[in-house]
């Protein structure tokens, strides 16, 4: 699909929910279907602002939410050129999280919705977004011992899915359960990814 714009997926959700495996196995999927993807993973921790938010998610150093969220939104300005190159010369583009990740997790810790959502306007918008849906008690077998500051506070992880399910009815997200197991998440996902893919092929 060279020169002309790939779909955009966005799969999004709380810590410990499933989204790198998911993202791994929608991309192979798609791949065996013949299609041309690339993955993502935001925040991008190579790259200086990266690595100021990993200071903070370690708890190195400590900053107000204001100016997490500025760090989160300018570590993808950081990459939009990046991420505009790889939309025009791939079939599907899957990013692990992106601009919904601030949103959810922005309001959990007392940000102002629209001054979130200015952070990001600009920025390439996803043609599907997945919100990987489970509850945060759920996930804790599965969370590394090398827990972040965010992953360990399981009150910032229930404040974050309700704000990702108000989000997703707001905006028209699609909310995937992923409670049940990797096999039946895997295929909610891949009945959502072909109906965009259908009805993009028709416009």
């Amino acid at each position: 699909m060279t020169g002309a714009k790939g779909i955009f997926i966005a799969v999004e959700g709380i810590d410990a929910v499933g989204k790198r495996t998911q993202t791994s196995i929608l991309s192979s999927w798609l791949a065996s279907k013949g299609m041309k993807t690339r993955t993502l993973s935001f925040p991008v921790y190579e790259t200086v602002i990266g690595r100021e938010i990993r200071r903070f998610l370690d708890g190195t150093v400590n900053y107000p939410q204001e100016v997490r969220a500025l760090l989160y939104a300018a570590n993808r300005w950081e990459k939009k050129a990046d991420l505009e190159a790889i939309l025009t010369s791939t079939d599907v583009t899957i990013v692990n999280r992106y601009t919904g990740s601030n949103l959810a997790y922005g309001i959990s810790n007392g940000l102002d919705l629209e001054w979130l959502l200015n952070l990001e306007a600009g920025l390439p918008k996803p043609d599907l977004v997945l919100v990987l849906d489970a509850p945060p008690a759920r996930l804790v077998p599965r969370r590394s011992r090398n827990k972040d500051s965010y992953e360990r506070n399981l009150d910032l992880q229930e404040k974050a899915r309700s704000s990702y399910l108000m989000l997703a009815k707001k905006f028209g997200w699609r909310v995937v359960d992923a409670s049940s197991g990797i096999d039946e998440t895997k295929n909610t996902v891949a009945s959502a990814v072909s109906e965009t893919l259908d009805a993009e092929s028709k416009t």
